[in-house]
This record gives structure tokens, sequence and C-alpha cells, in this order.
């Protein structure tokens, strides 16, 4: 019985610790506005739980994108071996890895929209 109670304690200990290696994932969909040399940007995430669909917008041309939610970090699945990293931070995005023509917009970052759009 004794065993039984230990193996029950550590298969509880386990799952606590396994639970918390994946944190609520960052609120991060809506409309989100390039700044600095990003400006000309939108990004406009449709977000449910820990997947995303989102649209990279310039000038009309509009970029497809698919990924997850890591806790504050959404990883963008590989597309024409071009990635994205971004990490939420209040009402910013940040670009913290980048692979391909992406690879350029390291560091760079979006600003959550006033009222749902991005004013230029």
């Amino acid at each position: 019985m004794l065993y039984l109670t230990r193996s029950v304690a550590a298969a509880g200990l386990a799952f606590s610790v396994a639970g918390t290696a994946f944190a609520a994932p960052a609120p991060v969909g809506g409309v989100w506005c390039g700044a600095g040399l990003l400006r000309d940007y939108t990004l406009e995430i449709a977000q449910q739980t820990r997947q995303v669909n989102a649209r990279l917008v310039r000038r009309g041309k509009v970029r497809e994108i698919t990924g997850h939610v890591e806790g504050r970090t959404v990883r963008t699945d590989p597309h024409r071996n071009e990635s994205m990293e971004l990490l939420a931070e209040g009402n910013e995005l940040r670009i913290t890895a980048a692979t391909g023509v992406l690879a350029l917009a390291k560091g760079q970052f979006f600003t959550r929209a006033a009222g749902g759009s991005c004013s230029s």
C-alpha cells in the first residue's frame, strides 16, 4: 500500500511539473501595426487558444501565416524556408528570431492597433 501511495504521489508531482512547462498562451489575436522599419505592415491574427492564422499585409499584398503560441512566444510554421518567432510583451509583438527574407526584420516589432485598425 505504501508503494502505491508513493507511486500516486510521484505521478501527481510529474503531472504538476509537466503542467507548468506549458504556460497559458498569450492573447495575441487582433490587429497589430508595424512600427519603425515595419511601419507599412499590418499583422492580422486570428487566435484559437494555441493555434494562430494570420495575414501579414503590406500595400495590398498578403502573406498567409500559420503557427502556434507557447506562453508569450508566437512561432510561425515554416513556409518557403521562412519562419518567425515573436514575443508578446504588453502591447508589443517583437520579432525575436526569423529565417529567410524575414531575418532582416529581427528586432523589429508590431504594436496592438487602437480601435481595430492601423492609421497611416
